[in-house]
């Protein structure tokens, strides 16, 4: 009679449940170095797009400027972030009356100013002042910014258009505008 050899002499030793418990370690860290990837893209995704809204309003109170060139002192607005008021009287119905130009002024603020203080960027504040010895005026937007370039120093590497004194959470956009 043979008698069945097996396995039951040999003494188990643990090898490969190591290398398992290794390979879920470099598994799971893999996985937490995608994940900080993952964030750090969507924090720079809304600081460009914070940038992107900027232009675009900056461009839209250029093209009213552009538009109304009679009038175009009645646009300035110069106040600190965000510590300034603007108020602007009722705006006029330049919709269905026609306006003086002065009027259009109003009424374009109003609906500009409306707009970037109504959330399409947070924390929307602008200066609009005229260049010094030229016809061109710089149009300055300044937002709370919360993504990636909260970071102080890195603002500050990447150079900042904010007036003197703004804080450093806030980021800026100027646009010079030549009506």
């Amino acid at each position: 009679m043979r008698r069945a050899i097996g396995f039951g002499g040999r003494r188990e030793r643990g090898v490969t449940l190591i290398e398992v418990l290794v390979t879920m370690v470099i598994l799971a860290v893999g996985l937490l170095g995608l994940a900080g990837m993952q964030v750090r893209g969507l924090s720079i995704q809304k600081d460009a797009h914070g940038r992107a809204l900027a232009t675009q309003l900056a461009l839209d109170i250029a093209d009213r400027m552009r538009s109304n060139n009679a009038a175009v002192g009645s646009y300035a607005f110069n106040t600190s972030y965000p510590t300034g008021a603007y108020t602007v009287p009722a705006p006029p119905d330049c919709v269905s009356a026609p306006c003086s130009a002065t009027l259009q002024a109003q009424y374009d603020m109003s609906q500009w100013f409306t707009r970037l203080r109504g959330g399409a960027l947070p924390g929307g504040w602008a200066n609009i002042v005229a260049v010094a010895g030229t016809s061109a005026w710089d149009v300055t937007l300044m937002w709370a910014e919360t993504g990636f370039r909260t970071n102080t120093a890195l603002q500050t590497s990447l150079g900042s258009t904010c007036p003197a004194g703004t804080p450093a959470t806030v980021d800026c956009i100027t646009v010079r505008v030549w009506p």
